[in-house]
């Protein structure tokens, strides 16, 4: 693949790694959720004017919308990381009954007609879906977190960044098949 490409992929995992250090607040924040409702506390504080998120208290629902929030963006973001590194889910049996260059035409093949379309599809609803939870002040209604939109627009965002992926990633491929550079023609058993 281009050096070029190979750097814009890079670029395009920031995201993910980014959000993966947000594993140690959702640890924390299980922990505390927990012990709270244990304890029977419900709120942690609270305060008269309304603050944006998080509205006019921290709950322990809050906590628990706090958990799906980054689990969320661990997963929507972890996708692209998962892609470049070739950490997704393949079906690893039949591609080892293939050439080096089978397994290049098939991930290209991939990319270009069905992932691409998948996230364009994701990413084109996606937009409609989060303006839909702004501009109707969409909240928990159990006390938990305010400004649900934040959350909705990742899933355009990141099926976006998903999909720009796939096209590079598909377009680097096919400069490898053209180029000849599979020099593993024959089968690949390790």
């Amino acid at each position: 693949m281009p050096s070029f490409l190979t750097k814009l992929l890079d670029l395009l995992c920031l995201p993910g790694k980014w959000v993966s250090w947000l594993i140690l607040p959702l640890i924390a924040s299980i922990l505390i959720a927990v012990v709270a409702a244990k304890m029977g506390v419900n709120t942690f504080a609270a305060w008269d004017s309304p603050i944006p998120v998080l509205g006019r208290a921290m709950t322990v629902n809050g906590l628990f919308d706090l958990q799906w929030y980054i689990f969320a963006l661990l997963v929507l973001f972890g996708g692209a990381w998962a892609l470049r590194d070739d950490k997704h889910v393949a079906v690893d049996f039949l591609s080892l009954m293939m050439t080096q260059r089978q397994r290049l035409w098939i991930r290209m093949l991939g990319d270009l007609l069905f992932l691409l379309p998948f996230c364009l599809i994701i990413a084109w609803y996606g937009w409609s879906f989060a303006l839909t939870a702004w501009t109707t002040g969409e909240g928990s209604t159990q006390g938990g977190l305010n400004s649900r939109w934040i959350i909705k627009a990742m899933v355009p965002l990141s099926f976006a960044i998903l999909g720009l992926m796939g096209l590079l990633r598909g377009l680097g491929t096919a400069a490898e098949l053209l180029r000849g550079s599979t020099d593993k023609d024959q089968k690949d058993l390790s």
